[in-house]
């Protein structure tokens, strides 16, 4: 297994640097169910549980983590991709060999240890893509027994988070995140899989009506290249009406 070797300079340069990344490529980060994140006890370990369909996903959990979280952040990631790009291990990103349980042990050992520890930081959340794999957006979810394990055996708590990622009338997608209420640790992984299934149904019901009333938005959203063009024409003709810069959203 490859550990974390996390630094400090390298993060500090690095959160702002990738929030702007996540501002030029996306054209919005919306969140739900922020309010949840409270009912988590700050010296607790977590054990966070999310899908995973997106070369993305462990940069958005990264920012995310950082701007709402009191926790010390850590993420699991496949050793054999880790092996290619080391420096992720200053980020607080480990590895763990998915080739078989046996060969999945000492990374399992090793966040273990993470969650339990009292080393500077505060309490541990250790990320953790529950699927095993990358998977196609919209299969139905099937819970690996990792996270329920580790929770289990480090007393942490679960949070549960869904993840989307949709084109919708702007010129850039837009990404989805619906943040569930923390769970037990005694936790099922079946349990666990039908709670993320609905909270990225329940996403899919929000995109279906275009009702986004319960989404904080994570940062301000830009504006398309057509809204470009609005705007400079709507300065040009002074004209008095309030400008929108959003498009509208597909029904």
């Amino acid at each position: 297994m490859i550990p974390a070797r996390k630094r400090a300079a390298f993060n500090f340069v690095l959160r702002p640097w990738l929030t702007r990344i996540l501002r030029r490529r996306f054209h919005h980060v919306h969140v739900a169910g922020i309010e949840h994140l409270s009912a988590l006890d700050p010296a607790r370990p977590v054990v966070g549980c999310v899908n995973h369909t997106n070369w993305w996903d462990g940069f958005v959990l990264y920012v995310l983590s950082h701007r709402l979280l009191p926790h010390d952040i850590y993420l699991a990631m496949e050793e054999k991709n880790l092996r290619r790009y080391r420096f992720f291990t200053w980020m607080g990103v480990f590895g763990l060999d998915l080739s078989s349980r046996r060969g999945a042990l000492p990374g399992m050992r090793y966040a273990l240890r993470l969650l339990r520890g009292n080393a500077p930081g505060g309490a541990k959340l250790v990320w953790m893509f529950v699927q095993g794999r990358l998977r196609r957006p919209g299969v139905p979810m099937e819970v690996k027994p990792g996270a329920t394990f580790l929770a289990v055996r480090a007393d942490a708590a679960l949070l549960p988070l869904g993840l989307r990622y949709e084109w919708l009338g702007e010129s850039r997608p837009s990404i989805f995140v619906r943040i569930g209420a923390p769970m037990t640790a005694e936790t099922t992984p079946a349990t666990l899989a039908m709670t993320l299934n609905e909270l990225l149904a329940r996403t899919d019901r929000t995109l279906d009506q275009s009702d986004f009333s319960d989404y904080t938005a994570l940062f301000a959203p830009a504006m398309s290249m057509n809204k470009r063009w609005d705007r400079f024409v709507h300065l040009v003709w002074r004209r008095k009406q309030a400008f929108d810069n959003q498009n509208d959203y597909p029904q």
